[in-house]
């Protein structure tokens, strides 16, 4: 019994100090009435329950071994709990095997620690303390932790209320992680965060507070998803750094994220950092009193590719919220900033075949009064095809682009844009042109009027308007294209050589829903006459299926330049005609009603050859075909009519025909007149649509037509 209070004294006399902990004194001088003496020369003595403020102990107890040769002693508690852990500590068990109670000083060199967290027995972890009883500070090694189907290692050192926390963690399971960690468990489950990852970090603070700290995280194969989904990563492997301090309550901090594989998808973009590892750095500044996050510098580097800097605040109160943004991209490949990055997330199937090159810099503001954009355009060339077509089609492109887009939720400088030159479905060039235009909110504006050569006449925009509304833009154009050559179409999108001219004035364009309107009429003078549009719509002009709806009128068309250039033989006068209602789809003619006819007024000399005969007589199907070189009317070259034409109506890929009037037994295609004269006869009220195409293919080539 003298050894036991021997030991007792050199334990409590010096916590009975007022500058000691005068909770453990308290427990000393209660102490003759809790602990017993075994036969075996053990001391166990009751110290009850126990409370830090943060921390709460139940069931505590010490038990001392007076028989070893070293001080060996246990010490036990029912359960621990702490705001930090999700379940209490239980049964725990600390088992001193080799150690030394002095008078001011307890020591344990070697000792074992079991305890069961969250269902989870954990025993043997290697533990040593060194703790000095006046000081109060403390020295805690503690090994071999299992946590999170991982290996943790700990090392506290506390002295007068400062504290020092050094955790290395191997091969530690995130999903596990949940389930021990309640300030982690909403994230990780909202974000079905999956993986694993190492740690070290070494902290600092007093009392119950942190004040500074440092932390290492090498991560492997982490996989997340936002809950609507629009934030996934996949396989992301790469490490974090970071270091926290604390100063009038505001935390200051800086960070240093590597990730060098995975994949990172999100509305706007696509990251492959298993070809191009990214890094992100930032230095930030955290105030709580207003939950008001500071990125005094972030910089965003991909390698070989995007690298951006700048400043943000983001609000944290309720939910994130972005406050303001200044960001500043150096000059980036489009080509690869398009295919790479762009591409993966644009769900329409027109960017699949498009190409970009060039350089694109961007500078962005974004403020609680007003946001702002510039982007600065270098030796940019833009070019869009139309996949599944022969050769890939080109169908647009711009290139030597140039200029400065300023952009502007209020008033915005106005923004300008010139190329060297460009073409429309490959052949329609496109020549050196300057547009002035003011972005402002969401819509655009054309400021000063703009001249866009068109191989050889101009467009004249006088008036460009886009509105972005919630259905889509909204577009209105006003102007006029100058005379453009017919032949030179001709070559641009490889028709028959055709004569005259097209003009028009455009008084009123504009687009919604994909839909291309043209309001007025388009005027064509072609062939010494003239076809007059109306009605013009263009639906997906650039996607895989464009259509096309317009009325046509032709007026005064000379028939000799006409049937010349179509190698159709000669036939003079002049033609008139209507097509109404036509619907193309995919430059295809699918439908329409069309008829065309000699003016009634027409007082032109009226001649057709033999050859226009058998063209015209294989088109109505009269069988006329090659009778007049087997009669005496071979002897003649022309003969006189009176009226032509013809009519088609399509429907369904058949062509309901007819001719200026009708006959006995069919229709008039040609009716004589004068001499030597002939009637043209048509007897086919329908035929099929693609064999009529095929034989006006085979007089457009100066072919005989196979009549079926």
């Amino acid at each position: 019994m003298i050894g036991a209070t021997a030991i007792f004294q050199r334990v409590c006399f010096p916590l009975n100090k007022p500058a000691v902990f005068s909770a453990a004194a308290m427990l000393c001088a209660l102490l003759f009435s809790t602990f017993t003496l075994t036969a075996a020369d053990h001391l166990s003595i009751s110290l009850g329950d126990l409370d830090g403020g943060a921390w709460q102990a139940q069931g505590v107890s010490l038990q001392l071994d007076l028989s070893a040769d070293q001080d060996h002693f246990t010490l036990s508690a029912d359960t621990i709990n702490h705001p930090l852990l999700a379940e209490p500590i239980q049964h725990l068990h600390f088992d001193c095997q080799h150690g030394q109670v002095a008078d001011r000083q307890i020591i344990c060199d070697k000792g074992l620690l079991d305890l069961t967290l969250d269902s989870q027995k954990q025993r043997r972890i290697k533990a040593r303390i060194n703790w000095k009883i006046d000081s109060q500070s403390i020295d805690l090694y503690l090994e071999n932790i299992s946590f999170s189907k991982g290996n943790v290692a700990l090392v506290l050192k506390a002295d007068n209320g400062r504290w020092q926390l050094s955790v290395e963690g191997r091969h530690i399971d995130i999903d596990r992680l949940g389930r021990l960690a309640t300030p982690l468990s909403d994230s990780i489950r909202r974000f079905a965060l999956h993986g694993g990852f190492n740690l070290s970090a070494d902290l600092r603070g007093r009392d119950a507070h942190l004040l500074s700290g440092s932390t290492r995280i090498d991560y492997r194969d982490v996989s997340f998803s936002d809950q609507p989904g629009d934030y996934i990563g996949q396989g992301l492997s790469g490490q974090w750094r970071g270091n926290i301090s604390h100063k009038r309550d505001n935390w200051f901090g800086n960070q240093r994220l590597q990730i060098a594989s995975g994949e990172l998808l999100t509305p706007q973009f696509y990251l492959s950092p298993s070809n191009r590892p990214l890094l992100l750095e930032s230095d930030y500044r955290y105030q709580a009193a207003k939950a008001q996050l500071y990125l005094e510098r972030f910089t965003f580097k991909q390698m070989e590719g995007i690298s951006a800097e700048g400043q943000a605040n983001v609000s944290l109160q309720d939910k994130p919220q972005l406050v303001s943004l200044n960001l500043k991209t150096a000059p980036t490949d489009l080509s690869q900033l398009f295919r790479e990055n762009l591409l993966p997330v644009l769900v329409n199937p027109q960017f699949e075949a498009m190409e970009l090159a060039g350089k694109l810099a961007l500078n962005l503001s974004v403020g609680p009064g007003e946001s702002r954009a510039s982007i600065e355009l270098k030796d940019v060339y833009i070019e869009q095809g139309l996949q599944g077509e022969e050769n890939n089609q080109r169908q647009f492109a711009l290139y030597d682009l140039d200029g400065q887009l300023n952009w502007s939720s209020g008033s915005a400088t106005d923004s300008h844009l010139n190329w060297q030159g460009g073409h429309l479905f490959g052949g329609i060039t496109l020549g050196a042109a300057k547009l002035d235009l003011n972005l402002s909110g969401r819509n655009l504006a054309l400021v000063n009027q703009a001249s866009i050569p068109v191989l050889d006449g101009v467009l004249q925009a006088e008036r460009f308007a886009l509105e972005q509304g919630d259905a889509g833009p909204k577009i209105q154009f006003q102007g006029y294209l100058t005379p453009i050559s017919m032949e030179a179409i001709s070559r641009a999108v490889g028709w028959p050589r055709l004569a005259g001219q097209l003009s028009g004035m455009i008084p009123g364009l504009s687009y919604e829903n994909g839909v291309i309107a043209v309001e007025g009429i388009a005027l064509v003078k072609i062939f010494d006459g003239a076809i007059v549009v109306r009605d013009l719509k263009l639906d997906d002009l650039f996607g895989a299926l464009p259509a096309l709806g317009a009325d046509l009128e032709l007026r005064d068309i000379d028939l000799e330049t006409l049937t010349r250039t179509f190698s159709f033989g000669k036939i003079t006068g002049r033609l008139e005609g209507r097509v109404n209602d036509l619907r193309l789809e995919n430059w295809t003619p699918v439908s329409f009603d069309a008829a065309f006819n000699t003016p009634r007024d027409d007082e032109t000399r009226h001649r057709i050859n033999q050859k226009a005969v058998d063209n015209i007589s294989n088109l109505g199907g009269s069988g006329v075909s090659g009778a007049l070189s087997r009669s005496f009317l071979r002897i003649f070259k022309e003969f006189g009519y009176d009226r032509l034409g013809i009519s088609c109506r399509l429907e369904h890929g058949v062509c309901h025909m007819g001719g200026i009037e009708p006959a006995e037994r069919g229709y008039y295609l040609v009716k004589g007149g004068g001499l030597p004269r002939i009637d043209i006869m048509g007897f086919n009220q329908k035929t099929d649509w693609q064999v009529l195409v095929s034989k006006l293919k085979q007089i457009a080539s100066g072919g005989a037509p196979v009549i079926k």
